[in-house]
């Protein structure tokens, strides 16, 4: 039995098309209002919107430009980009221009649904103008799966949401145990060619990588982490007036990925905010994953492409930070977006064109730090280009490829390059307008803060480990033996980094990799070079979100490093072919990052009760994962605190960061310094320990110690206890 695929809906007929759009949105549009009436379908209205909202939009837009024959990833892809950009986008709109009709609260599902619909509908009827002439294609899917690994790879999001849980629920976490067990043996049987045909390996990278989120995202009823606390508070702001107010000076309320998108997803999915957080967001996260795939695969093989995305999820910022930091998912997804559509060769240059302005303008509301970092390499990137162009015609070529392009068909000395001066100057200036005039301009006058203290640091303080993040983080002693086989393991990875650009720069015959590509990664090391010498670069993102954004184009270099050192030395050495698990450099590198996988998830630490990590596995640690009680204190606390100072300890800080940003302050490790009048808030932790959590931060360093809470609490009236949370009077 066949069924037409509808992953490639921009492929089919027209009439096809039309019928399905509207059946899909009528749908929609019957729960919604059943759920208004008071009858509810449970998850339907969740899942139509999701549907609705994150590919229709794009697939709309696709109609509209003429791109067909992309295949199921990439129309898959691109359509989700193109539809948050759209939903962004008419946010944005709908904050503009319903206040000048007299209404002042387009943030209401009264408001912001119709709207929704009337821009669905005047994108429907221009697609369908544009694209009257196509007459569809044959894009028919099998209704069974096609290969045995299919069930297993699709289990494996349902362990991670069962196995977490069991975790909340029971503090049992053999289910996550199992989970992280068999993603290191999926990533075994790709690198020995078992099990897994390469036709499953887009749906294997997808699975590993939802997995891996969920199964951090869904601990707890409620976000836990770092900065998702002040963007879940900014959400409240816009849904609690309905209005998103753009002078706010916060630099995150500049981000429509978390002002704009996140109160859309919410209002007409019926979802929370949290749960936006906690189970959309990784849906669309995980796409990352995908998207370097298809870019990785496209310029080498499918085997290295799987093996440079499992490198990448593996490394422990993907399923850890990144679960707090909502805004940067969602730039991620425009940025690796932005590198699929430069190396697409199958879309004309116009169209890409089109799509990198797009993705660019939607990554700059999105995120402004990893913004300027894209924007920041732009331009050594290109000049680096230029200078290979004006290079003799061997050494040009030997540096960044062939000039012409007859691996592309095209005739020799056609200039199809994508990365181009008007390119980078368009997405400077729209960054400049858009950082410089919204939320105060406070995003354009953080990088300049970063810059003064950079340039005043540069000279005297280089490759200090007191300023530089990174050379602190190369220097500082493990805690454990084992930390340090993990560290070995991580400078071994950045190693391999290094050797697998050698190699392709020494050997660019055998690859495929673009010259733009190959150019921005040249800087992306440079970049992470950067975070271990220049002072305060990395301590703006952290040094491992540095990492973890440089991998996004580096990754597939370590593979490629692997397999040049494999031949180099295992090569040359036939008997070492029989030691086990050495037979291929495939199977040789599929082992080393099972066991990366396995120490950045915490479970050999676990296992081997050394210190553990994990988020997920270690249940009694101190750690940002807040209870029920905690967050009924803080509610009780915000509510009665008259706008008092508010005093927390370093790890509570950041639950009260999504309340009352303005009165929180950071308890001091000398109670004297407390403010009279003031209020001190306790969680879980503080009131079962007994211990306050006290960080100190020197230049770009932070450090932290505990001590007893007592000394802070003797003869101090205790005005809330919930037996899980407390306040105190000072």
């Amino acid at each position: 039995m066949q069924l037409p695929d509808p992953l490639r809906m921009n492929d089919w007929d027209n009439r096809r098309f039309f019928r399905a759009f509207q059946v899909l949105q009528a749908a929609l549009i019957g729960v919604i209002c059943l759920d208004l009436a008071g009858f509810h379908m449970p998850i339907a209205r969740e899942i139509l919107a999701f549907i609705y909202m994150t590919f229709m939009p794009g697939i709309l837009v696709l109609k509209a430009l003429r791109l067909h024959g992309l295949g199921a990833v990439r129309t898959t892809l691109y359509s989700a980009g193109l539809s948050l950009a759209v939903l962004m986008l008419t946010g944005l709109a709908a904050n503009t221009f319903y206040p000048l009709l007299g209404y002042m609260r387009p943030f209401s599902l009264e408001a912001l649904f119709p709207m929704l619909i009337i821009v669905m509908q005047i994108l429907l009827l221009i697609a369908l103008a544009r694209d009257r002439e196509y007459a569809g294609s044959s894009t028919f899917v099998l209704a069974f799966p096609p290969a045995p690994a299919v069930p297993l790879l699709v289990l494996l999001p349902l362990i991670a949401i069962i196995g977490t849980h069991v975790r909340n629920e029971h503090h049992m976490v053999t289910y996550l145990f199992l989970l992280l067990i068999l993603i290191a043996l999926v990533g075994l049987a790709a690198g020995f060619d078992r099990f897994i045909p390469a036709s499953c390996y887009p749906l294997a990278v997808y699975s590993i990588a939802l997995a891996l989120l969920y199964h951090t995202s869904l601990i707890s009823g409620y976000i836990w982490g770092y900065d998702i606390h002040h963007e879940l508070h900014l959400v409240n702001s816009v849904l609690g007036p309905g209005l998103w107010d753009s002078t706010i000076p916060y630099n995150t309320n500049g981000m429509l990925s978390v002002v704009m998108l996140v109160p859309i997803y919410s209002l007409i999915t019926g979802m929370d905010p949290v749960w936006v957080f906690k189970i959309i967001y990784p849906l669309l996260f995980a796409l990352v994953a995908l998207a370097l795939y298809s870019v990785v695969e496209r310029q080498t093989n499918a085997r290295i492409g799987f093996l440079s995305v499992f490198f990448f999820v593996s490394f422990f910022v993907f399923y850890t930070e990144m679960v707090s930091l909502a805004r940067q998912q969602i730039a991620e997804i425009f940025l690796s977006l932005t590198i699929l559509a430069m190396v697409d060769r199958s879309i004309d240059r116009g169209m890409r064109s089109i799509l990198l302005v797009i993705f660019g303008f939607a990554m700059i509301v999105s995120h402004y730090g990893l913004s300027y970092i894209y924007l920041l390499s732009l331009i050594p990137a290109w000049l680096l280009l230029v200078f290979a162009e004006r290079l003799p015609a061997g050494i040009g070529e030997r540096l960044l490829g062939p000039r012409g392009t007859r691996k592309h068909n095209l005739p020799a000395g056609t200039h199809i390059r994508t990365l181009i001066l008007p390119y980078i100057l368009a997405l400077i200036l729209l960054a400049y307008l858009w950082y410089s005039t919204v939320a105060g301009g406070t995003a354009f006058a953080t990088i300049a803060e970063i810059g003064d203290k950079i340039g005043a640091a540069l000279f005297a303080e280089a490759f200090s480990p007191t300023t530089a993040q990174g050379m602190h983080i190369l220097t500082s002693q493990a805690v454990t033996p084992l930390h340090s086989l993990a560290k070995v393991i991580h400078m071994a990875t950045q190693g391999l980094i290094g050797v697998g650009l050698l190699a392709t720069l020494l050997g660019r015959r055998r690859w495929r990799i673009e010259p733009e590509y190959i150019a921005i990664s040249i800087v992306f090391l440079l970049v992470n070079l950067a975070g271990i010498i220049v002072p305060f670069f990395a301590s703006s993102l952290n040094t491992s979100r540095l990492y973890h954004i440089t991998l996004i184009l580096l990754a597939p270099f370590a593979i490629i490093g692997g397999m040049a050192l494999y031949e180099a030395v295992v090569g040359r050495i036939k008997v070492a072919r029989s030691v086990p698990f050495m037979g291929t450099a495939y199977q040789a590198l599929a082992v080393f990052f099972a066991v990366f996988l396995l120490f950045n998830t915490g479970l050999i630490y676990q296992v081997a009760g050394d210190s553990p990590t994990s988020m997920a596995l270690e249940t009694t640690r101190d750690k940002p994962v807040f209870n029920g009680k905690e967050l009924m204190g803080a509610e009780w606390l915000i509510a009665a605190g008259e706008k008092r100072p508010i005093y927390v300890d370093g790890m509570r800080w950041w639950l009260l960061l999504g309340f009352d940003p303005d009165h929180q302050r950071y308890l001091p490790a000398n109670a004297s310094l407390l403010e009279p009048g003031s209020y001190l808030y306790f969680g879980t932790y503080n009131v079962v320990r007994e211990s306050v959590r006290i960080e100190v931060k020197e230049h770009a360093v932070l450090s932290a110690d505990y001590t007893g809470a007592g000394r802070f609490t003797r003869n101090r009236d205790r005005i809330y206890d919930n037996a899980g949370s407390a306040v105190y009077y000072w």
